[in-house]
C-alpha cells in the first residue's frame, strides 16, 4: 500500500510577499491620509469660497476608491494562486 505524501502548503502571503506588501501599503496609506488631519485641516488655499478641506475631500474620495479597487484586484490575484483573471 502506498501512502500519499503531503507537502506542507505555504500561506498565500508567504508565497507572494510583494503582492501582499503592495496591498498592505495601499490600505495603510489610505488610512493614514484620512486620519492625519494636519494634512488637510487648514483654510488656505481657497478656491472661490471653499477652503482646502473640501477640495481635499473631493479629490481624496475618488483616489480612495481607486486604491481600494486596486487592493481588491491584487487580493483576488492572490486567491487565484497568482494567476490573473
Amino acid at each position: 500500500m502506498t501512502q500519499a505524501t503531503s507537502t506542507p502548503r505555504r500561506s498565500v502571503i508567504a508565497a507572494h510577499p510583494l503582492l501582499s506588501a503592495g496591498i498592505a501599503i495601499l490600505i495603510a496609506a489610505d488610512i493614514f491620509f484620512a486620519l492625519y488631519t494636519p494634512i488637510y485641516s487648514r483654510l488656505t488655499p481657497k478656491l472661490g469660497d471653499f477652503p482646502f478641506f473640501y477640495w481635499y475631500l473631493l479629490i481624496f474620495m475618488p483616489v480612495t476608491s481607486v486604491a481600494l479597487w486596486l487592493a481588491t484586484v491584487l487580493q483576488r490575484r492572490l486567491g487565484d494562486g497568482g494567476e490573473a483573471r
